[in-house]
Parts: structure tokens; C-alpha cells; sequence
């Protein structure tokens, strides 16, 4: 878990915010600057620091809330949680309308073990703005941590969230076949559950059965003594 969340913040930090780089900072046309190596996820983001320019809107610089996420990663990567948590939750103060900042605080939570905040962050993400890849991952989080809660049905009904929107969002690339998969194996095991508490209410009513006719039996004894 904490080698998937670590690898998935850092990228996806990087890959939405600065996705929304501005055409105005980009090499004019003809004059393209040669396609650097992509570096490596968890040494890329850039540094915060005061001396970088900013810009409320993030146009000519660094908006606070990108300032804010890049925090956060920064202490998600260095496993300060309670440090991420802080940043992300900042992040939402400075632009409560980006699903980013709401999907990092769900990974923070979750990796404190706080899935209730989890869920409700991932929740609440899936109403605000961002990319179809995105709102994809939102989802297949959701559907992943009902299902680690062993809330069955929650959980398929999610997972059934997440094929149709692959379906229906071309570009948001997923695993589709995945969550078919996990599906079927809900169905599977809610049946077995349904199957046993059938069996347990039969061992219940025989056990019940037992119990009265071993008390009318003792009271027949004692009426013949």
C-alpha cells in the first residue's frame, strides 16, 4: 500500500497540476524546445521555496494552491503524514474547486489509517473539477477501500461506478477488465455469506430446540421423582 500511494501522489500531483500550465509559458510556435527525459516521480517536484515567482492565479507563477499540494507531496514522500494531511487540507482552503487536493488529503487519510476521512475526501472529490484520468482513479480508490471495509455491495456497486465511467470516458485510461473481475468475486462471496447465514440461523434453531427439550425433560423428572 504505501509503495502504491507514495508512486500514484507523486505522479499524478505532478501530471494534473502542471497540466494546467498556461499556453503563455509555452515555447511559441516554431520554437519548441527539445522533449526532455520525463524525471523521475519522486524527485520532480520543484522546489516551493520563497524565491520562486507567484501568482494568485498561476498564470506568470506559482499559485498558493499548487504551492500547497507540492508541500503536501513533499511530506506524503518524506512519510510525513500528519505534515500531508496539513498541505493537502491547505490546498483545499486556497481552491476548493479542484478534485486534486481532495483526492491527495483521501490518499494522506488512508494512509493513517483514517478511512472514514478517506472515503469522505474521495467522495467529495468526484464533484469537483479534473481530468477524466483523474476521476477515474477516484473512483477505482473508492471502490478498493469498500471493499477492504467488507462493505460488499457498496463496494460492487462502486466497482460497477468505475467500468461504466471507463466506458464512457474514453480518454480516462483504467482496468476495465479489473473491475469485472472484483465483481463477480463479490457476488461470490456475498452468496457464501448469504449461504452461511442461512446455515447458522439453522444450528441456531436447533441448538434452541435442544435447550427447550432438555429443560421439559429435567421437568418431567422431577414430576416423577
Amino acid at each position: 500500500m504505501q509503495d502504491r500511494s507514495l508512486a500514484v501522489v507523486a505522479s499524478l500531483a505532478l501530471a494534473v497540476v502542471f497540466s494546467a500550465a498556461p499556453v503563455a509559458a509555452q515555447p511559441p510556435a516554431g520554437k519548441e524546445k527539445p522533449q526532455a527525459a520525463a524525471p523521475e516521480p519522486a524527485a520532480a517536484a520543484p522546489d516551493a521555496s520563497p524565491s520562486q515567482r507567484k501568482d494568485p492565479n498561476g498564470h506568470t507563477g506559482i499559485s498558493p494552491y499548487t504551492e500547497q499540494v507540492l508541500k503536501g507531496q513533499a511530506s506524503f514522500v518524506a512519510r510525513d503524514i500528519p505534515g500531508a494531511i496539513a498541505g493537502f487540507q491547505e490546498a483545499i482552503k486556497q481552491d476548493s474547486s479542484k478534485m486534486l487536493g481532495f483526492y491527495l488529503l483521501g490518499e494522506a487519510m488512508l494512509e493513517s489509517g483514517n478511512t472514514a476521512e478517506a472515503e469522505t475526501a474521495w467522495t467529495t472529490a468526484l464533484g469537483k473539477k479534473g481530468p477524466d484520468e483523474l476521476h477515474a482513479k477516484v473512483l477505482f480508490c473508492l471502490a478498493d477501500l469498500r471493499e477492504r471495509l467488507k462493505n460488499w455491495q457498496a463496494a460492487k456497486e462502486a466497482w460497477g461506478a468505475y467500468s461504466t465511467y471507463l466506458t464512457s470516458n474514453p480518454k480516462a485510461t483504467g482496468y476495465p477488465a479489473t473491475a469485472a473481475e472484483r465483481q463477480k468475486q463479490l457476488d461470490r462471496r456475498m452468496k457464501d455469506e448469504k449461504d452461511y447465514a442461512a446455515v447458522k440461523e439453522r444450528i441456531v434453531q436447533r441448538e434452541a430446540e435442544r435447550q427447550k427439550e432438555a429443560e421439559e425433560n429435567a421437568k418431567k423428572d422431577k414430576m416423577n421423582r
